[in-house]
């Protein structure tokens, strides 16, 4: 709770006041509402502090910087066999408004609006637990300026792509009315739309309540059917406009991919993938140090249409632009139909991001 105690002695001492009444009036709606629901509409409020990762030497300044916010959810919990069957437990999905201060002239402060969907690990009882995953877009208030804010090398654009992941426990005082807290990573940055992006990574703790004015029962655990281990085969064409720093027009980017999945579990699949990638570089019309070419490896949630992986490999055939021999994917992509998949990717080196790319392509 100590972070708590450093969030009320800051100059946003009114941050802690409005929370301290919402939680009031969670407390009085929760205890008057008796609807009857299977998929019942939560509203909660938190407090989160953070920590500042410095991963290159240009961002030490920022060193011992702490990010505090509120944020406010609106969420729905899905309680249908056909939800426990498709994903193996029931789930929760949600969108949340938050406010960050950087704690830093510099860096300002953020608004974001979040999109998220949360499998719960235990959903029944006192004591719940969950992992969340989600992304947005926020709006940020320093960005970097060659005349007004050159020392912020983290983003450089008014909007950016936040994305995150945790775990969250719960007590619930009753079927309505639940105290929470969650552990998650935080990222943010303009996907190299504009540089310098170096991003802003932190890791933050919030507590916080939620309340639901409906009244619904979580069903009692049953033996769920045999699911079919699924083979999916992916061919993906993306695109993406990246600044060049040393050229006044932005650069255009190509991608294919060439993706094997094999489902291991109801939301988990493993991913081998081919990357073929086109950059162009400045003014020059062909070079083999546009190309880029290497093979990925790893994990997808398979979460009903949607598909959100995680993937890393080394070049075999490196880029003049690539700063260093591993890269990473992160994928959040939709089925539309049986054979038509769509979606965004982050290609990134290390915790520095690279660019976002726009993806369509084929299943079979």
């Amino acid at each position: 709770m100590s972070y708590i105690a450093i969030i009320m002695h800051t100059k946003s001492q009114q941050i802690p006041f409005i929370l301290f009444i919402t939680f009031l009036a969670f407390s009085t709606l929760a205890s008057g509402q008796t609807n009857q629901s299977d998929k019942p509409l939560f509203y909660g409020a938190s407090l989160y502090y953070g920590k500042f990762q410095v991963h290159t030497k240009s961002l030490y300044p920022y060193n011992g910087t702490n990010p505090y916010g509120v944020e406010f959810e609106i969420s729905q919990l899905l309680l249908t066999d056909n939800i426990r069957e498709t994903f193996g437990t029931f789930i929760k999905w949600g969108l949340g408004l938050n406010y960050v201060n950087f704690t830093h002239e510099d860096l300002g402060y953020s608004i974001t609006g979040l999109a998220y969907i949360e499998p719960y690990i235990k959903p029944r009882g006192r004591w719940r637990y969950s992992i969340k995953i989600g992304g947005g877009l926020a709006y940020m208030s320093h960005p970097y300026d060659e005349m007004s804010n050159p020392q912020n090398l983290t983003y450089s654009t008014q909007f950016a792509f936040p994305i995150f992941g945790g775990a969250s426990a719960y007590y619930y005082f009753n079927k309505q009315l639940a105290i929470k807290a969650t552990a998650s990573y935080q990222h943010i940055s303009n996907g190299g739309i504009k540089q310098p992006n170096l991003g802003i990574n932190y890791p933050v703790i919030a507590i916080g309540m939620e309340f639901s004015n409906n009244y619904y029962m979580v069903p009692p655990k049953k033996k769920l059917r045999q699911f079919k281990k699924d083979k999916r085969f992916d061919l993906l064409a993306g695109y993406s406009l990246k600044e060049d720093t040393t050229n006044t027009n932005n650069l255009q980017v190509a991608t294919l991919i060439i993706n094997q999945s094999w489902q291991v579990s109801r939301i988990n699949a493993l991913t081998l993938s081919g990357l073929i990638e086109f950059q162009e570089i400045g003014d020059y019309q062909e070079s083999i140090d546009q190309w880029s070419i290497a093979p990925l490896v790893g994990n997808e949630f398979l979460l009903g249409r949607l598909r959100f992986g995680q993937q890393i490999g080394p070049y075999l055939l490196k880029g003049e632009k690539a700063p260093n021999q591993l890269l990473q994917n992160y994928y959040l992509r939709y089925k539309i139909n049986a054979h038509l998949m769509t979606g965004v990717n982050l290609k990134a080196h290390g915790r520095v991001a690279d660019y976002l790319s726009f993806q369509f392509g084929l299943m079979f």
